[in-house]
């Protein structure tokens, strides 16, 4: 029995069986920005597919299915393959992550997740795994190429289910020297492997016209290019921040996913953003239109939590870079064609449009004539100086007269 706020009368629900005898009430962590780890809620799963949830501040939610922050933290793209694959060889899981269903991920959170994003740890199993993890050092920055090289060897000879077109390969690391970061990489040679170093410049281009954006660093090692991102989530060696991506937010508050400036336009009108990260959403968008990223889907930006549970802001640009340019599956490059910008719902909004102007023309130069730790082919650099020249036409108009 439980009473939701601002209902008189109880409620009743059964609680369900979940896989590997899971007890179906559990409690939820968070660490905090110091390092501390706090309780943040308790859970119980209800037959039917519901979950309840009650905070230590006296809050009681249900939700149909799963809150919309387990449903974030739960596994996906290329990592979660591996965590999938890892999971149905120890137990009774699906080796695909198409086939998990809510009680795969409620069993997997609460027994195997480890160093999820964002700040919270499900369950007990978990904490301690997290605290053991707290007394590992990190890895020596002058063996740090060696173990990256060592990763991707063993992850490119996993066959973990068919890839997405375009979904970069990746991995977590902690070292002495970068702190928590996620390590994407590619064979030198293919497609992706020439777009990382890309990837890399188009943040820096956006951090140069005041838009946050994650910190890169760029190797190449053996056969492999490997490209660092900092991890926002993430605050010195031990401290956490609370995260959402725009998916789980748009789905729990307004089911639409349509575009990022519409999605953070409704954020302002509920209050959940202000307009400065608005503007930085639409130059973003627009930054996007005019290097050709067409591979802005809802999990590419995210917005910060804090540790009152507020909403803190849009997180740093992550995930930006040409993707009209990327492979798309079976070996199969697209051509190296300019690329064709729209304003769509972006809009004529001089303002925005002026600092992405500024960062694609910024970034395209760059692209044309920066020597990188990881080449770039002179076919690319060719494009480059093109696509200067579109965007400059393209933007023109938009522009502060």
């Amino acid at each position: 029995m439980f009473r939701v706020p601002g209902q008189r009368t109880p409620h009743y629900a059964l609680l369900r069986t979940l896989p590997l005898s899971l007890n179906p009430r559990q409690r939820i962590y968070r660490f905090l920005s110091t390092g501390n780890i706090a309780p943040f809620a308790d859970v119980e799963f209800l037959t039917g597919g519901g979950t309840l949830e009650r905070t230590d501040s006296g809050i009681t939610r249900v939700y149909e299915g799963l809150p919309p922050y387990m449903s974030f933290a739960a596994p996906s793209g290329f990592l979660g393959r591996q965590l999938a694959h890892t999971a149905a060889l120890e137990h009774a899981f699906p080796t695909s992550l198409k086939d998990w269903n809510d009680d795969h991920r409620v069993a997997f959170l609460f027994t195997q997740g480890v160093n999820l994003p964002g700040n919270l740890v499900f369950g007990d199993a978990p904490l301690q795994r997290e605290l053991d993890l707290l007394r590992l050092p990190g890895s020596e920055a002058d063996e740090k190429l060696d173990y990256y090289y060592g990763i991707s060897q063993q992850l490119k000879n996993a066959a973990y289910g068919s890839s997405a077109g375009g979904e970069q390969p990746k991995f977590l690391w902690v070292g002495q020297d970068t702190g928590h970061v996620i390590v994407k990489f590619a064979r030198i040679g293919s497609r992706m492997a020439e777009l990382l170093p890309l990837e890399h410049l188009a943040l820096n281009s956006l951090a140069d016209v005041g838009v946050p954006a994650v910190k890169t660093q760029l190797f190449m090692h053996k056969e492999f290019v490997f490209l660092e991102v900092v991890r926002f989530d993430r605050v010195g060696d031990k401290g956490r921040v609370g995260m959402l991506s725009a998916g789980a937010i748009d789905d729990e508050f307004f089911g639409m996913r349509d575009t990022w400036p519409e999605f953070a336009a409704r954020c302002v009108t509920a209050g959940y953003l202000n307009k400065q990260d608005a503007e930085h959403v639409g130059v973003m968008a627009a930054f996007s239109e005019l290097i050709g990223n067409t591979d802005r889907h809802f999990e590419n930006i995210s917005m910060l939590i804090g540790e009152d549970g507020e909403y803190l802001g849009i997180a740093p640009a992550y995930d930006i870079l040409p993707m009209r340019y990327a492979s798309i599956g079976g070996g199969v490059d697209p051509e190296l064609v300019p690329i064709e910008p729209k304003v769509g719902t972006i809009g004529a909004v001089p303002s925005v449009w002026k600092r992405a102007a500024a960062a694609a023309d910024k970034f395209w130069s760059a692209v044309a004539n920066t020597e990188l730790a990881a080449p770039i082919p002179r076919s690319i650099r060719e494009l480059a100086m093109r696509n200067r020249e579109v965007a400059r036409d393209f933007a023109a108009p938009l522009l502060p007269a």
